[in-house]
C-alpha cells in the first residue's frame, strides 16, 4: 500500500479513537482533490479487521490479513457503481444491509467502504439510514465525499466528518520531487501544485498522464491567440471536455493577470512559469476589464460544469470574441437568444 506522509497525523488522531474504543462508527472524509483518502480509509479498515494489530498497523500474518491481501475478505464490504454508472442503487444497499446482519462473521469486525456518498440514489441513502442509527455490533462504515452540499444534512448528522486538506507546499513539493516521473526541475512541480490547489497526488498525475505537457501547449496557444489577435484559435482548446481542464487552467492564468496588474507578490502567483504570459495579458487589459471578464469566464465555468446538453463551441466563440472586443456581456444572453 503506498502511503502519503501528510497523512500520518490525521491517521494517528483517528486511530487512537478506535484503540481507546471511541471511534465513531460511520467516518466520512471530504477532501475537495484526492489527498489520499482511500489509502487512510484502507489503513484504518486493514488495523479494524486485524486479528492481533499492532500499535499503529495490522500485522500482515494473520489469517484476516492473509484474506484483506487476497481482497476477498467475506466481512469487507467495498461498495461501487453499478455498471460504471454514478450510481449505487437501492437494491445493491439492500443486499449489503442483508449481509451485514445475517451473514456470519468471520472476523471480529464487518466493515462497509463506500467511495463516493454523492452516488447514492435518495432510495439508497434512505435504506441506509435506520442502519446508521442501530448499526449491529463491531460494524464500521467508511464513506468518501468530494462534497458536503451534495449530501442530505439527515445522512451527514449521522457521521463524524474529517476534512483531508493539503499538504503545506514544501512537504508536498518534497514529496512531489522524489516521485521523479515526468517532473524536470521544482518550478514545474511547485505550479502543479498550485494547479491542483495543494494536491500532490493530483499534481502527479499530471505529469504521468502527460497533463503538463497539454497545459503547456495551452498557455503557447493562448500567447500566440493574442500576440496574432487571432482569439476564435482558442475554441479546440478550451472545447475539450475532460472536466473542464483547459478551461480551468486558462482560467487561472487570467487570475494570475488580474494579481500581476494589482502589485500582488509574486509568490501569490499560481502560473509561476509563465510569467511572460501573464504580463502581456496584464498590459493588455485593464484592472476593471480584467475583474469583469474574469467574472463572465467563471460564469461560464460554472455553466459547463451543471450543464451538459448545450452548444458548448458556441458560447466558447461569444466569451473569446466579447474578450477581444473588451465587451463585458453575458454569454447567457447569446444562450437565450
Amino acid at each position: 500500500m503506498r502511503w502519503y506522509p501528510w497523512l500520518d497525523i490525521i491517521y494517528s488522531k483517528i486511530l487512537n479513537s478506535y484503540r481507546k474504543n471511541r471511534g465513531h462508527h460511520a467516518l466520512l472524509l471530504n477532501a475537495k482533490w484526492d489527498n489520499g483518502e482511500d489509502t487512510l480509509i484502507y489503513a484504518i479498515v486493514r488495523w479494524l479487521s486485524c486479528s492481533h494489530p499492532l500499535e499503529t498497523r495490522h500485522c500482515d500474518i494473520c489469517h484476516n490479513c492473509k484474506l484483506m491481501n487476497a481482497g476477498h475478505h467475506p466481512d469487507y464490504y467495498p461498495i461501487n457503481p453499478e455498471n460504471n454508472t454514478q450510481t449505487i442503487g437501492v437494491d445493491i444497499m439492500r443486499a449489503c444491509i442483508h449481509s451485514i446482519y445475517h451473514h456470519a462473521c468471520q472476523s471480529k469486525v464487518k466493515i462497509i467502504h463506500i467511495k463516493y456518498v454523492e452516488y447514492l440514489t435518495d432510495q439508497s441513502i434512505n435504506a441506509l439510514l435506520k442502519t446508521l442509527d442501530e448499526p449491529p455490533i463491531n460494524t464500521y462504515f467508511f464513506f468518501k465525499t468530494r462534497d458536503y452540499i451534495k449530501i442530505p444534512l439527515t445522512f451527514l448528522s449521522r457521521c463524524m466528518k474529517w476534512s483531508i486538506i493539503p499538504p503545506k507546499e514544501s512537504l508536498g513539493l518534497q514529496w512531489l520531487i522524489r516521485q521523479r516521473e515526468g517532473v524536470n526541475d521544482i518550478l514545474s512541480a511547485q505550479c502543479a501544485l498550485r494547479l491542483c490547489n495543494g494536491a500532490p497526488i493530483e499534481a502527479e498525475t499530471m505529469f504521468k498522464l502527460g497533463m503538463w505537457k497539454q497545459r503547456l501547449e495551452l498557455c503557447k496557444s493562448i500567447h500566440d491567440t493574442i500576440i496574432n489577435k487571432d482569439f476564435l484559435k482558442l475554441v479546440p482548446f478550451l472545447n475539450t471536455c475532460r472536466k473542464n481542464t483547459y478551461l480551468y487552467w486558462f482560467i487561472t492564468v487570467l487570475v494570475d493577470a488580474l494579481k500581476w496588474k494589482q502589485g500582488i507578490n509574486k509568490r501569490f502567483i499560481i502560473n509561476l512559469d509563465q510569467i511572460e504570459l501573464i504580463t502581456i495579458i496584464a498590459d493588455y487589459w485593464s484592472i476593471s476589464s480584467l475583474s469583469l471578464q474574469l467574472q463572465q469566464w467563471l460564469l461560464l465555468l460554472c455553466c459547463f460544469q451543471k450543464f451538459t446538453n448545450i452548444d458548448r463551441e458556441l458560447l466558447l466563440t461569444y466569451r473569446l470574441l466579447n474578450w477581444k472586443q473588451d465587451v463585458i456581456e453575458s454569454c447567457f444572453h447569446a444562450w437565450s437568444i
